[in-house]
């Protein structure tokens, strides 16, 4: 079974500067990851005020997975924190590393097929989800 891991990214600009920053080092890190990159996950927000950040989980080896056939239904996790936007150690430690951490307990298949996304609000939780098959076929 392959390990997952991540890297997290953060701008201090904000709106479209932010974003772009974060465009440039989300694309050298899954050019970066060469043929690993096909079932890399990434996620991005801006904080309107705060930081924009970005998050690529990857995983540390080639997989080896079927193609879906059919897929019996999907479960989601998340993980959240209300951390200061500079917090950059509270988000990787209550976010990030919960959800390398749900990637890493599913079987190869799950987590190649899986699903990210990531919400920030202003003055309230920013949360990533993740969304995984349940069965596969």
């Amino acid at each position: 079974m392959a390990t997952w891991s991540y890297e997290a990214f953060a701008s201090a600009n904000s709106g479209r500067d932010g974003i772009s920053e974060l465009e440039h080092k989300v694309m050298a890190k899954l050019e970066s990851l060469g043929a690993r990159a096909e079932h890399a996950k990434t996620a991005m927000t801006n904080v309107i005020g705060g930081m924009a950040r970005a998050v690529v989980y990857y995983p540390d080896a080639l997989l080896s997975v079927p193609t879906a056939r059919k897929i019996s239904g999907w479960r989601k996790g998340d993980a959240n924190t209300i951390a200061d936007s500079s917090d950059t150690e509270r988000y990787k430690e209550e976010m990030y590393q919960s959800i390398v951490e749900m990637l890493n307990a599913l079987s190869d298949t799950q987590a190649a097929w899986s699903k990210i996304s990531a919400t920030a609000c202003k003055n309230g939780c920013a949360t990533i989800t993740i969304w995984y098959p349940t069965e596969t076929a």
